[in-house]
């Protein structure tokens, strides 16, 4: 399907649009509309759930594969995203900082692939 310049630009600002109108939602609402009690507490956590939501599955995909292994602990321990993953979740558990959790197992997943190389 091809689009022309001025369909591809008027998709781009209506996906923007959406963006903008679902992200300041709440926001937008009057103050005696908004969320409170246990639906405020709720949301502070989506975030937080749709990062993983995308990034979990992507760190264990490959579980499956490494377990039905001859050496499954070697496979684990050689899978860059897992290891990172795990190195970042160590940090945060250790110096309760997201920054250095991420900063930590980014530096890990990096030397790891390039150790891979």
């Amino acid at each position: 399907m091809q689009y022309s310049p001025l369909e591809l630009w008027l998709l781009i600002a209506l996906l923007a649009l959406l963006t903008l109108v679902s992200r300041s939602f709440f926001v937008l609402l009057p103050r005696r509309w908004q969320p409170r009690g246990r639906v405020e507490q709720a949301l502070r956590y989506a975030p937080l759930a749709a990062l993983l939501a995308i990034t979990v599955p992507e760190v264990v995909k490959q579980l499956p594969a490494a377990l039905q292994q001859v050496a499954p602990a070697w496979a684990l321990a050689s899978d860059a995203r897992l290891v990172a993953a795990l190195v970042l979740a160590a940090v945060i558990r250790l110096t309760r900082h997201t920054l250095w959790g991420l900063l930590a197992g980014t530096a890990t997943y990096m030397a790891l692939v390039q150790l891979g190389a």
